[in-house]
C-alpha cells in the first residue's frame, strides 16, 4: 500500500530523530496541528507553504510531498493555465500511460539533439 501524506512526514521526521514539539515550531505550525496531519485526523491538508518547509526540514523531495497530499502547486498550476493546449496534452499523455519520467527522457534527448 502506498505511504500516505502524513504516514511520510511522521516516518521522516521520527528518522531525522526530531520531535514532534521541535518540527511544528521550525515549521510555523503548531504541534496539535502536525499531530493532526501524521494520524491522518486532519480533513485538509497543509498549505503549499507549509509542505514546502516539511520538505526543505526534512530533506524530502517537495514534489513527492506535493502528489502524496493530493495538491498541485502554484508554479504548475500556473503553467497549465497559461497554455490552453496543457489540459489536452495531458489528458494524452495520461491515456498513453507516458510517464513523467518518460516525457523528461524524451525531452532531453531533443535537447541532446538540438545541440548537435
Amino acid at each position: 500500500m502506498k505511504e500516505r501524506f502524513g504516514e511520510r512526514i511522521r516516518r521522516k521526521r521520527t528518522e531525522l530523530k526530531l520531535g514532534l514539539r521541535e518540527t511544528a515550531t521550525k515549521v510555523g505550525i503548531s504541534p496539535t496541528y502536525l499531530s493532526r496531519i501524521e494520524t491522518m485526523e486532519e480533513k485538509s491538508q497543509p498549505a503549499e507553504d507549509v509542505i514546502c518547509k516539511l520538505a526543505t526540514l526534512l530533506n524530502d523531495d517537495f514534489d513527492e510531498l506535493m502528489t502524496l497530499a493530493g495538491r498541485v502547486s502554484e508554479v504548475v498550476e500556473k503553467v497549465i493555465k497559461a497554455d490552453p493546449t496543457m489540459p489536452e496534452f495531458l489528458r494524452t499523455v495520461g491515456e498513453k500511460n507516458i510517464s513523467g519520467a518518460d516525457l523528461m527522457k524524451l525531452l532531453n534527448a531533443q535537447q541532446k539533439k538540438g545541440k548537435r
